[in-house]
């Protein structure tokens, strides 16, 4: 990306805002362009890995016969502004990393994901009227002692849909560091996106059972908000929502009390969390994961992590 630059006042302005959270599509337009700057920022843009990639994926049309850049730019804008009532009016990016760290195109092809996913959302067969309540301990429980199946990712991708929300795999883009995200838009329903960023079983459960959390505690009817959640960076103090979609995930996958009286939680060997794993009848992935997470130390227990086959299983499934 070096060779990728705008002017330093305008990304300032963008990616220094003051507010928790950066709206990407808002009524306030002061902070953006004038069409003028808007047409360098999307030619810029248009050269990007990002655009390159929609474009292969075929989310951008552009017109073709002139200038491929500029066509493409002019498409990309086309998707990205095109009006479409059933998508987030005012996409409200939330669990993202501190605002000094985000990078332009990381929000644009965020952006364009979400408006893809949320596309891909309206497509699908929905299986009925989601309820909040459907998120019981019972269901939970039952969901993450699919982790011991040979199948268990697909299989729990599906019991989800069954409760009536709509669940999107979509690898990210160039410039993305996303592992999942979750809105809730009418007529879709919620929506659980997941990009198999990192192929692991203890990625998988995790990013699987926080988006859940946001959508029983955070998305139980339609709104503007988009939680965009990057599983590898630590919760600041600030982001409560995201502190309660950890804290449901971790409960869902080991309960509390079971966990604080545990030797894996204090002794952390291999043997702990293989015992441990058997207790709940749960992958040794989860527990390792859950140790992995908490340490912040991704380097240990690589063996019981459950690298590889997710993406492979869940993309041909």
């Amino acid at each position: 990306m070096s060779d990728f630059s705008l002017r330093q006042d305008w990304v300032s302005r963008i990616t220094n805002s003051n507010d928790s959270d950066l709206p990407v599509i808002g009524a306030d337009i002061s902070p953006y362009p004038d069409a003028d700057q808007l047409k360098t920022v999307l030619r810029k843009l248009s050269l990007s890995g990002a655009a390159r990639e929609m474009a292969r994926r075929k989310w951008l049309r552009p017109s073709g016969g002139g200038d491929k850049v500029a066509e493409r730019g002019q498409a990309l804008f086309d998707f990205l502004y095109a009006p479409a009532a059933s998508r987030p009016a005012f996409a409200m990016f939330k669990g993202r990393r501190a605002r000094t760290q985000r990078d332009l195109i990381d929000e644009v092809s965020t952006m364009a994901w979400i408006a893809h996913v949320t596309d891909a959302a309206l497509a699908e067969s929905h299986h009925g009227r989601f309820a909040p309540t459907a998120l019981g301990v019972d269901f939970l429980r039952q969901l993450v002692r699919l982790s011991v199946r040979k199948d268990g990712p697909c299989r729990a991708l599906d019991a989800v849909r069954e409760l009536g929300v709509a669940v999107v795999v979509e690898s990210g883009l160039p410039g993305m560091s996303v592992d999942g995200a979750s809105f809730h838009v009418a007529p879709a329903g919620p929506v659980l996106a997941l990009t198999l960023r990192h192929d692991r079983l203890d990625n998988f459960w995790f990013t699987l059972l926080h988006e859940l959390g946001h959508i029983a505690l955070h998305l139980t009817s339609p709104g503007e908000d988009v939680y965009i959640d990057s599983i590898d960076e630590a919760v600041s103090d600030e982001q409560e929502a995201e502190a309660e979609a950890d804290a449901f995930a971790k409960d869902a996958l080991v309960p509390r009390d079971t966990w604080l009286r545990s030797d894996a939680r204090r002794l952390g060997s291999e043997a702990s969390v293989i015992s441990l794993a058997k207790q709940l009848e749960i992958h040794p992935a989860i527990v390792a994961g859950r140790i992995r997470y908490e340490r912040r130390e991704f380097r240990i227990f690589t063996d019981l992590a459950g690298v590889g086959g997710v993406r492979d299983q869940v993309l041909s499934g």
